[in-house]
């Protein structure tokens, strides 16, 4: 050892501090030898476009996102990453890999990627479409499907559908012969219909038509609100500066938002503290507040809803099913009138089914089969949210071989994948028959077949499928059956896109009603 010590008295440094520096350079070469081999074992992201620094890749700065992802689909394949900004968002297209999401990670991607607006309007995600995966969520969830949302609750408040229903049908025979905007009345109807089962018991005449317009109004700046991007989602950075004021709009109509409903709520309650003092029996039909109250100061030892979940329920409600429903019946009336010999077998079948003499019921809609395959092949070609809700991944995870990281934006591209030759023959041809040979069901909204999910899959499926569907179904039955449409005279149908928060036909729907009952008292009751 007389070298070493040689050494260490020709640089003038103690022996010992020369093998703590040796020590400390093996080591860190071994944690660097450690990480590089982890590194080598990590899956690489998917492929995806180059994007600028900072902005990420711009084309997505615009509308009909999903035509542009579809594009990209055909480029990089069924999985593929594109950021924006410095968030990550992953493209899934192909069946199978949105089974390794919804089914067989499905618990690591039940989180949802929620942006700023949304939480202003949603509690913070206090809601079932938003908030996280955990207690709190499975507690809504059960709460508002399997007894809210009850077939024996939908039965109760049909008086409640049809009544709205009707109110539109006499206001369009009132029309009769003029051009109508059907987005516009399915608009109302869908609207008037929600707030009716929602507190239709307890708000009526004046005060009623004022607690309706007001909502309406906020809902429709709201929905437009939703649909735009935000520079504060692309760079949280920004946050203090607000610079679009979407923000500040968001929490000045969640302000609005949550007087109107502390006012239902407040009445509600006194309504039945009253009856329930003065020993009155129920005489009205339940509405869904009325059972959310209900349901939320029962004492059984479950888990119960605070009242700002119960605010973010019926808000779910009124935005969810009003602006699906809405969006799908344009798109059918929008379909039919492209294609009158399509519309000319529904009528035949409304006819034989419920007859001219009598007005539709919710006991004709399980019998109206062509109506139903007429409505699947509609979702098909516009499912209404084309990515579906955003789901972000709780822990980093391996979809299709590519890493997906925690915390990227994971959009499931329904609207391609309905749209893909490879599953579907001739895609773009609008042909409901294709659904009618289906004797086992493969096609329905179940989202159990990852060809055909419109309203998601997985645990975060559509909480309000039951309720929309029914709805919708019946809406549209009853236009049919009491009209006859037909574009105004030299027109043509569009079927162009506006992208938001959901994919809205641009153009809106113009036909002339024509009445087709036998009798004019049919449409006046």
């Amino acid at each position: 050892m007389e070298w070493w010590r040689s050494y260490a008295s020709i640089e003038r440094l103690p022996s010992s501090t020369l093998t703590v520096l040796i020590g400390i350079f093996a080591m860190l070469w071994l944690l660097w030898a450690i990480q590089k081999q982890r590194k080598a074992t990590i899956p690489p992201l998917p492929p995806g476009p180059r994007g600028l620094p900072i902005v990420g890749y711009l084309p997505f700065i615009g509308t009909e996102l999903h035509t542009k992802f579809e594009q990209l689909g055909g480029i990089y394949g069924p999985i593929y990453k594109v950021w924006l900004a410095n968030k990550l968002c992953i493209v899934i297209s192909s069946p199978s890999l949105v089974k390794e999401v919804v089914r067989d990670q499905d618990a690591i991607f039940s989180n949802r990627d929620v942006n700023i607006a949304t939480l202003a309007v949603t509690y913070g995600g206090a809601d079932i479409a938003f908030s996280p995966n955990g207690p709190d969520w499975k507690m809504l969830r059960k709460m508002f499907v399997r007894e809210m949302l009850s077939p024996a609750n939908l039965d109760t408040t049909f008086a409640l559908r049809k009544e709205e229903v009707m109110n539109t049908i006499k206001n369009v025979y009132d029309k009769k012969g003029t051009p109508i905007d059907l987005g516009e009345i399915a608009f109302v109807t869908v609207m008037n219909a929600i707030m009716n089962m929602l507190w239709g018991g307890m708000l009526r005449g004046e005060e009623g038509a004022k607690f309706g317009a007001e909502f309406k109004h906020i809902f429709a700046e709201l929905l437009i609100l939703l649909g735009k991007p935000n520079v504060l989602d692309l760079f949280p950075a920004l946050a203090s500066f607000d610079l679009q004021g979407i923000e500040r709009k968001a929490k000045r109509i969640s302000q609005i938002i949550e007087g109107v409903l502390q006012y239902a709520i407040d009445k509600q309650i006194k309504s039945l503290a009253k009856a329930k003092e003065e020993g009155m029996t129920q005489t009205r039909q339940k509405d869904f507040l009325q059972v959310l109250l209900e349901l939320r100061e029962r004492n059984d030892g479950a888990p119960s809803m605070s009242v700002t979940q119960l605010k973010a329920v019926l808000l779910d409600i009124v935005v969810a099913a009003t602006d699906t429903i809405t969006i799908m019946s344009e798109w059918v009336m929008a379909r039919l009138m492209k294609h009158p010999e399509i519309m000319r077998k529904v009528n035949e079948e409304l006819t034989e089914i419920v007859g001219l003499d009598n007005l539709v019921e919710e006991s004709h809609l399980l019998k109206l089969h062509y109506l139903d395959v007429v409505i699947k092949e509609t979702l098909r070609l516009h499912p209404p949210v084309p990515f579906l809700v955003p789901r972000t991944p709780s822990e980093s995870s391996i979809i299709g071989g590519y890493h997906v990281p925690k915390g990227s934006k994971i959009l499931l591209h329904v609207w391609a994948i309905q749209r893909d030759p490879k599953y579907w023959d001739n895609p773009l041809e609008f042909k409901p028959e294709r659904f009618l040979n289906d004797p086992h069901g493969r096609f329905d909204y179940s989202g159990n077949n990852f060809k055909y999910f419109p309203f998601g899959s997985g645990r975060r499926i559509c909480a309000g499928l039951t309720l929309g569907d029914r709805t919708l179904k019946y809406i549209l039955a009853s236009f049919f059956h009491s009209f006859e449409w037909k574009l105004p005279q030299g027109s043509e149908m569009d079927f162009s896109e506006t992208f938001g928060l959901s994919v809205k036909k641009k153009i809106p729907v113009i036909a002339i009603p024509t009445p087709r009952l036998s009798k004019s008292e049919l449409y006046t009751k």
